[in-house]
């Protein structure tokens, strides 16, 4: 009796659980024809939103800031500007040409020194100002990156460039003498945004004459600042910076030596 009742039991059990597992699947689907827990729009798999959404390489240079670097040599050693003359015509008030006078035409001879650039950022193209030009004898700067060809004189002036030639022309005489130079620079990218930047050298003016010709063409004897450093016929020399305030230098009858006279 005890077996058959336990059997029973069992088969009981098993029937119940058949009948529990039909009920639940029926309330799922009268619940999903009802619209019972369901969540409205979703979708099985969430979108990706547009902060974790990877970006494209120009948004990334759109969205970086413009930075401008740049890279000289510490020392750049120059000769003064080499003056140039021609002659033009002179007219009368009738338009007779009653003889000729002497112009400039220019100045040339200073050394330049290579600056490299380099951009980042911002949104191309680039176009750079350095040294306040455009541009040097090979054409303009632009670009990310390059090398200008910068004049060592500490404040160039106005200049042009020959089609035939690579080096500046200078208008006026370019005054130039041993001491620190900055050189400084500034690029726009193509929305207008701006950066700056700047590099520090040290100008060594080249003495090899007792003489030069100043600006108005007359001969000048060279005058030393105290404490700067000068190449004096191959030397290197630095001048007192507090014990005189100036010097100037004679050949020594034609022979390879000088001597340098100080005042104070």
């Amino acid at each position: 009796m005890v077996a058959r009742w336990r059997r029973l039991r069992l088969r009981d059990v098993a029937l119940f659980v058949a009948v529990a597992g039909l009920v639940a699947v029926l309330g799922v689907v009268i619940g999903r024809e009802l619209g019972v827990g369901q969540q409205s729009g979703a979708s099985v798999a969430p979108a990706q939103s547009d902060q974790s959404a990877p970006a494209s390489p120009q948004q990334s240079e759109e969205t970086t800031a413009l930075t401008l670097t740049l890279s000289a040599r510490e020392i750049c050693e120059t000769d003064r500007g080499r003056g140039y003359s021609g002659s033009e015509l002179v007219y009368d008030d009738d338009g007779k040409a009653i003889g000729t006078r002497d112009i400039s035409t220019g100045w040339d001879g200073v050394a330049e020194i290579p600056v490299r650039w380099e951009v980042t950022g911002g949104t191309a193209p680039y176009t750079l100002v350095i040294d306040n030009e455009t541009r040097d004898g090979d054409g303009p700067y632009e670009g990310a990156s390059g090398t200008a060809s910068v004049s060592c004189a500490p404040n160039p002036g106005k200049v042009t460039y020959n089609d035939y030639d690579q080096h500046r022309w200078y208008q006026a005489n370019p005054e130039i003498d041993s001491g620190p130079k900055t050189i400084r620079a500034t690029v726009t990218d193509a929305k207008g945004v701006t950066a700056e930047a700047s590099v520090g050298i040290y100008v060594i003016l080249n003495v090899t004459a007792d003489l030069y010709l100043g600006p108005d063409g007359t001969p000048v004897h060279h005058r030393f600042n105290k404490g700067r450093t000068y190449r004096i016929n191959g030397f290197l020399m630095t001048f007192p910076s507090d014990a005189f305030s100036s010097s100037s230098t004679e050949s020594d009858g034609g022979r390879n030596s000088f001597s340098i006279q100080f005042f104070s």
